[in-house]
Formats: C-alpha cells, structure tokens, sequence
C-alpha cells in the first residue's frame, strides 16, 4: 500500500505547509547533472542544484535589527 502512504504524507505535508506557512520563496537558478559511465552496469550520476531562499520575516522584525546598534 505505498499509494496510500504517500496519500497520506503529501495530505499532512499541505496542511502544515497551510497552518503554519515558512515564510521563505525558494528559487532553483541552476540545476547541472554530470553523467559518468562506470563499467558496463554503474552510470555514476551527479546532480548539483544552486538555489535562493527569500525570506519575507515580519517587518516589526526588520524595523527592531534596523535600530540595533
């Protein structure tokens, strides 16, 4: 029953993604996959994925680190 298990972790994954929102917009900027055959029977494959994380933080937040010394 792998079909359900998944159901139900994708159904738990939005409702705290609903309840309790991060904050953060991800941004993938480059994705590279380099490919190397091994032998006959291993392919050596690396993925390298380059991201930005935003954060929008509350601006009573930003207003308090503005007036830190």
């Amino acid at each position: 029953m792998p079909w359900f298990q998944k159901l139900c972790r994708q159904t738990g994954l939005a409702l705290h993604f609903v309840i309790h929102p991060d904050g953060k917009r991800r941004e993938e900027i480059r994705r590279t996959v380099k490919e190397e055959k091994v032998s006959e029977t291993v392919t050596l494959r690396r993925t390298t994925i380059e991201e930005i994380e935003v954060s929008r933080g509350n601006t009573d937040d930003r207003k308090q680190a503005a007036d830190a010394p």
